[in-house]
């Protein structure tokens, strides 16, 4: 594509995070050990300076370090009892807020604020092991107790967008928008604009984890925030295989023509797909799917460790882009670096 081609109004969201603390030596590499980082006297002070390093890199949007604060996860960490699991998980909430709106307010000071205001985004995670749909209740109505009290402690915490996301099934989607509805008619909150982004299969993008059809589900998803009346802003995919998303994003961006409704987009960057190590973990699921086709990746593509490089995957951001995602950005094993040459390339290639 020509550089003469204007740049599309792309927000640029940022990257992963638990990696990059692993990366880091803060934490092991689980999600909780990231979380926990939140409220670490020692620790904190690098959640925040990675934060400072996605708005460094141009990132509008940087997201809460909150993945697994739910209830249920708190309770299968073993860092909470039933008793407290809802408290145990808000106050991990409130602390990851607490690093993003530090993190903006430092960088405000040594950059200026600029013509776009940086955004948090308060992430509404799965409450079950993330990508296993057989784990998500079958019932919504078992789903909204928890998504309640995620969402309302985002809501006391003034975030900027409400972001679900990784989310394997319609149901909990639709969870999520009925426990917003639920608090929504309580009064006591303003709505910030809604990001729902699912995940798809690697070899099999036109499906949800849950084999729900991704064309289905956003349609459900799109009439349900309609019918409740909740400002859904944007629908989009996420924690898979960029190839997979390459093929996602036209069918997202055909339902939502003659909405409102943007596209978002962002993808993983190891070389092993999240398929490929589920099926390590789960024996039902051994023999069930194959790795993503990586014909469009070349060797060269990946660094030494296993990484797509930044290079590789600022190609991919540019073909989200011209299949009409608006809203951009990185998932797991994606690194600040990854940001800063999706940003670049985006500027030089629409600029």
């Amino acid at each position: 594509m020509s550089n003469n081609h204007f740049l599309p109004a792309v927000t640029f969201l940022d990257g992963g995070m638990g990696h990059e603390l692993k990366l880091r030596g803060i934490s092991d590499g689980t999600f909780i050990a990231g979380v926990l980082a939140n409220e670490n006297c020692t620790d904190k002070s690098t959640v925040e300076t990675i934060h400072g390093d996605y708005l460094a890199a141009g990132c509008d949007v940087i997201t809460t370090n909150s993945f697994v604060a739910v209830p249920q996860r708190m309770l299968e960490c073993g860092i909470a009892t039933e008793a407290d699991n809802n408290r145990r998980a808000s106050e991990l909430i409130r602390a990851s807020v607490d690093r993003a709106r530090a993190a903006i307010t430092k960088h405000e000071k040594e950059v200026g604020k600029g013509e776009k205001r940086k955004m948090i985004a308060g992430s509404v995670p799965p409450l079950t092991e993330c990508y296993f749909a057989k784990k998500v209740p079958t019932s919504i109505n078992d789903l909204i107790p928890e998504y309640m009290t995620v969402v309302s402690t985002l809501l006391d915490c003034k975030v900027d967008i409400l972001l679900a996301e990784t989310i394997s099934t319609a149901r909990e989607a639709l969870a999520i928008l009925r426990s917003i509805s639920g608090i929504q008619k309580l009064g006591n909150h303003h709505i910030p604009p809604l990001w729902i982004s699912l995940t798809i299969h690697d070899n099999r993008p036109t499906k949800l984890r849950s084999d729900e059809a991704l064309e289905v589900a956003c349609q459900t998803i799109i009439r349900e925030a309609n019918s409740l009346d909740l400002p859904l802003e944007a629908i989009g995919v996420n924690c898979s295989a960029p190839s997979a998303i390459s093929i996602a994003v036209p069918i997202l961006a055909k339902i939502v023509v003659g909405t409102k409704i943007k596209v978002c987009a962002y993808g993983n960057c190891f070389r092993t797909t999240t398929s490929e190590w589920m099926n390590s973990l789960d024996e039902d699921s051994k023999g069930q799917e194959e790795s993503c086709t990586k014909d469009e990746i070349k060797e060269t593509d990946y660094d030494g460790e296993g990484y797509l490089t930044p290079d590789a995957y600022a190609k991919y951001a540019s073909k989200f882009v011209e299949s009409g995602a608006t809203v951009i950005g990185g998932c797991c094993g994606s690194r600040p670096k990854h940001m800063y040459a999706v940003v670049a390339a985006l500027r030089n290639v629409f600029g």
